[in-house]
């Protein structure tokens, strides 16, 4: 019975290539992406992206986020006609654990390297100190792998190279 048992914690706990395909596909990180990064910090990972064909700039990072929020002042600084928001009922729960009232949800495209999707934004009426937040389901669907040490985001193509 324990052999069973430990021969089901090994093969739950171990990790395996689903396609051989993506065996190729790698993505590396190396001592030259902390060139321009003084070490030691606790600085999150920001970038600038290209949404909805502007330029954003202070976007953060966040891998513990399962929405990409927007600032209501994003919104309008994005010249988004009004009618584009859509009514949303769930509440988000804030960095400090109080509900947030979103104003509504708006899909945009966002681009990062060569990769253009369609991202679906959470409006809140927030003091930003970011322009955009992204959430993991972003960096997944982008195959990115976000590093804050090295503060830098590195995603494969899609042609699944990096």
């Amino acid at each position: 019975m324990r052999l069973r048992q430990a021969q089901l914690k090994r093969r739950i706990g171990s990790v395996h290539a689903l396609h051989q395909e993506n065996a190729s596909a790698q993505i590396k990180f190396d001592i030259t992406d902390l060139l321009r990064v003084q070490v030691p910090h606790e600085d999150p990972l920001v970038v600038s992206l290209t949404v909805a064909e502007y330029l954003v700039r202070r976007v953060l990072i966040n891998p513990g986020s399962n929405a990409n929020v927007m600032p209501r002042i994003t919104f309008y600084r994005l010249e988004i006609k009004p009618e584009k928001l859509k009514p949303i009922g769930n509440p988000l729960l804030g960095f400090d654990g109080k509900r947030v009232e979103p104003i509504g949800i708006v899909e945009l495209t966002v681009q990062a390297t060569e990769r253009v999707l369609s991202e679906s934004f959470v409006v809140v009426e927030i003091h930003p100190f970011y322009n955009l937040l992204m959430g993991r389901w972003w960096i997944h669907r982008v195959q990115g792998v976000p590093l804050t040490l090295h503060q830098v985001m590195r995603c494969l193509g899609p042609d699944r190279t990096k």
